[in-house]
C-alpha cells in the first residue's frame, strides 16, 4: 500500500504555514463531518484521513519527523538518530527494536524484509542481510530472545525466526544467523541474517571490557562512620562494606560480580562511591553541617595549586 501524502490529503503544499494547514483542515472537516454526511462511507473514510493528516501536520515535532522520514518516523519507538546513521552508511534505516516493539512479535507483521534491511555484498554477490536489534542493559547481561516474523523477497514465504541474544553481548556486537538471509542463486549458499545489537544505556551501570561499573550513592554519615550497604549485581544483591572515612569518588572492587565471560568466569564489579548530600532547606541540617565545617580544621583547598 502506498504511503499517504498528508499534505495532499489536506490540499496544501509541503511549505504551508501552520495557519494555512489549520484553515484547510477546518474547511474539509466541516464538509466531511459524519453529521453532515450520514450513511456516506466514502465521506466518513476521507474525514478520518483528513483528521489523521491534521494530527500530524499541526504538531511541530510530528511534522518534522514526517517531512524527513515519512510515516515510518511516526511509529512508536522510532529512533531518528539510529535511522540517520544507517541511512548514511547506505544500509537502510531500520531498528529491529522499533519494528518489533522491543519484545516478541505477536504473529506476522506483513512486511518485506528486503524493504527494511540493508543488503551486504559478499564476494561480489548480494547475500547477507543486516539490521539492528535493540535490547535493554539488563538483557545484555543475562541474554534474551526475540521472535521475528518476516518475509524475504516480494514473493517469498512468511517466516518466523526465534533469535537468542547471548548473555554478555556488547553494544555494536553482531549476531550472525547462518543461512537466514537472502536466498542464494544456483550453486551458491544462502546468505546470513546479521543482527547488530544496540544496548540501551542504564542510569547507574555501564560496561568497560569484562568489568561492570556502577555509581552507588551513600549518605554523609555512611561515608564518615562506614557502613554495610546492599548493592545489586547480575548474580543478585550482595553486601558491601564502606570503610569509615570513604571519600566521594572512591572505587571499591567486588571480585567476580561483574559480567559473565564467554569462556567462563566473571569480570569484576567496580563500585564508584558518590557521597550524596541531604536536600536543601532543612535548618537543623544546616546547623549540623556548621559543626561539621568546624571539624575540618585546616583549609581543605590549602594544597590546591597549579
Amino acid at each position: 500500500m502506498a504511503e499517504a501524502d498528508f499534505y495532499a490529503t489536506l490540499g496544501v503544499s509541503n511549505t504551508a504555514s501552520a495557519d494555512e494547514i489549520k484553515k484547510a483542515y477546518r474547511k474539509l472537516a466541516r464538509e466531511l463531518h459524519p453529521d453532515r454526511n450520514p450513511d456516506n462511507k466514502a465521506a466518513e473514510e476521507r474525514f478520518k484521513r483528513v483528521s489523521a493528516a491534521y494530527d500530524v501536520l499541526s504538531d511541530t515535532e510530528k511534522r518534522k519527523l514526517y517531512d524527513e522520514f515519512g510515516e515510518l518516523g511516526l511509529r512508536d519507538g522510532f529512533d531518528p538518530d539510529m535511522y540517520r546513521r544507517r541511512r548514511g552508511a547506505g544500509r537502510g534505516g531500520v531498528d529491529f527494536g522499533e519494528i518489533f516493539g522491543g519484545g516478541a512479535a505477536p504473529g506476522g507483521f506483513g512486511f518485506n524484509l528486503d524493504d527494511l534491511l540493508g543488503a551486504v555484498t559478499r564476494g561480489g554477490k548480494v547475500a547477507d542481510l543486516e539490521a539492528e536489534v535493540a535490547i535493554s542493559f539488563f538483557e545484555s547481561l543475562h541474554g534474551c530472545e526475540r521472535e521475528l516474523a518476516f518475509q524475504v523477497g516480494a514473493d517469498g514465504p512468511n517466516r518466523t525466526l526465534k533469535v537468542r541474544i547471548p548473555a554478555g553481548v556488547k553494544d555494536g556486537e553482531r549476531v550472525r544467523l547462518r543461512g537466514q538471509g537472502r536466498k542464494g542463486g544456483q550453486g551458491t549458499k544462502d546468505g546470513d541474517l546479521v543482527l547488530v545489537v544496540r544496548v540501551a544505556k542504564h542510569p547507574f551501570f555501564w560496561r568497560e571490557k569484562n568489568d561492570l561499573h556502577v555509581n552507588v550513592p551513600i549518605t554523609v554519615l555512611e561515608a564518615y562512620d562506614g557502613a554495610r550497604i546492599s548493592v545489586p549485581t547480575p548474580g543478585g544483591t550482595v553486601q558491601l562494606t564502606i570503610p569509615a572515612g570513604t571519600q566521594s569518588g572512591a572505587k571499591l572492587r567486588l571480585k567476580g560480580q561483574g559480567i559473565n565471560r564467554r569462556k567462563g568466569g566473571r569480570g569484576n564489579l567496580i563500585v564508584h562511591i558518590q557521597v550524596q548530600l541531604p536536600k536543601k532547606g532543612n535548618t537543623k541540617v544546616s546547623e549540623a553541617f556548621t559543626e561539621v565545617q568546624e571539624a575540618y580544621g585546616d583549609e581543605v583547598r590549602a594544597k590546591l595549586k597549579l
